[in-house]
This record gives C-alpha cells, structure tokens and sequence, in this order.
C-alpha cells in the first residue's frame, strides 16, 4: 500500500471544513472476530470466474475461503489474478461499517490493491475498474494501473512479441506502472471523485483537464491528474469554493 499522507494533506486543504480520518486497513478496523469465516466466504462468493460471461463464485470451495480469510488476518499479504466484482464489494464492505456511520455525514472511502471489476451490459462482458463509486466508495491501486488502457502501439508490439521491459521503456511515462512515483497524486483525483458521488451523486466531468474526469486510457488519466494546466474546471472549482 502506498503512503497516503500527502493526498489526506490534499483533501484536507481543499475542504477544511471536512474531518478526516485515516483508519487502516478496513478490515482490520471493522471485522468483528466471530464474523471472519462468514465474511471470507462472502469475498470467496464475489470473485469473477470469467470476465466474458456473468455470474460469480456462488459455490466457493474451501481453499478459495481459507484463502480469502487469510487475507483478512494478515492484510499485508499480496494476491494477483483475483477479481472481485465490484458492487458486491461494495455491499459486504457496507455491512461491516458501524450503524452511527452509516448516514450521509460520513464519507467512507476504502483504499484496496485488490482489482475490483463491473460488469457492462453494452458489451456483456467485466470490465476492471479504478473506482467504483457509493457507499461506501472503493478505489483500487491497481485499477489506476490496469484500468485504463494503454497506448494502442502498446498492445500492437506486445501482440508482436516484444518483451515487456523494453516496452516499458518505450513507453516511459505514457502510463502508470506498479511502484510509480506519480501513483500519489494520481490517487488525489480519485478521492475527489468519490468526494463528489457523495454529495452531488456525480463524480465525473467532461471537460479533460479536470480532475473528475472519467478517463479510460491510461494518457488521459494522465493529461488530467498530472498534466493539465489547472486542477478543476470552472464549475466544480466553483463547486469547491
């Protein structure tokens, strides 16, 4: 997990009326001990099998939860390949948080390296995804990476054969990568996004150069976290003021 201290500096320069609060891991702060088998199960049953077809895990096997509750004890520990389907994250997490928490003074935002995907009904298939947007909202690291696409050239040498290091190197810079230094501020955007789902219910905007804006490749995503001469456009600085 990266540092999050400079984008809570961020959110907390913007909105200094807001409290904020940096918990942890959720689970770890949330999850009661005698519901850890229960909740294992439930993560082990959300998991997409094929990103071409609808439907989940409903009938985990053991392994599959013994996985999932070892992930709960021990946070740190990484996985890869996994896919959980996003909304019903979404529904679990919600669950967990305390009943005093759950009204619309709270923003609840969770942070997660997990890959979280939705499933579109224009083209019938999972789609990953870097956020996914409610209550509470869920934001994944490695979405930022892996959501939105490459340089189309990107996939073209790939399909050619050409290594991935050097591939890496041709396109220094034009994407986020695991481990970037930049992944921090891109993260900053994010967490405004969700900001504003919870008290406009939109968390996007059309205009390329601000930070709400809903990029699907990875230059764009880039152009408006990282590039774009002002951070918001008029409207939502206004917003913000």
């Amino acid at each position: 997990m990266i540092e999050l201290k400079d984008p809570l500096n961020y959110l907390k320069g913007l909105f200094p009326e807001f409290m904020f609060e940096l918990r942890g891991d959720f689970f770890s702060y949330h999850l009661r001990p005698e519901i850890l088998d229960h909740i294992a199960e439930r993560l082990a049953s959300i998991r997409v099998l094929n990103p071409m077809k609808e439907g989940l895990n409903s009938e985990p096997i053991s392994g599959e939860i013994e996985y999932e509750k070892r992930k709960l004890i021990n946070p740190s520990s990484s996985s890869a390949g996994v896919f959980y389907d996003g909304i019903r994250l979404q529904s679990i997490l919600y669950t967990l948080i305390k009943k005093e928490e759950r009204g619309l003074e709270h923003i609840h935002i969770v942070i997660t390296n997990q890959l979280i995907v939705t499933w579109d009904e224009a083209d019938r298939r999972y789609h990953l995804r870097t956020g996914v947007y409610g209550f509470p909202s869920i934001i994944s690291l490695s979405g930022i990476v892996e959501a939105p696409a490459k340089p189309r050239e990107f996939y073209i040498m790939k399909k050619m054969g050409v290594p991935l290091p050097e591939l890496r190197k041709t396109f220094d810079g034009r994407f986020i990568d695991y481990g970037d230094r930049r992944i921090p501020d891109v993260l900053k955007g994010y967490l405004i996004q969700a900001i504003f789902y919870s008290l406009i219910g939109e968390p996007f905007c059309s205009d390329r150069g601000c930070r709400l804006f809903n990029a699907h490749w990875q230059e764009e995503m880039i152009y408006a976290q990282l590039e774009s001469p002002y951070e918001f456009c008029e409207r939502h600085r206004e917003f913000i003021r």
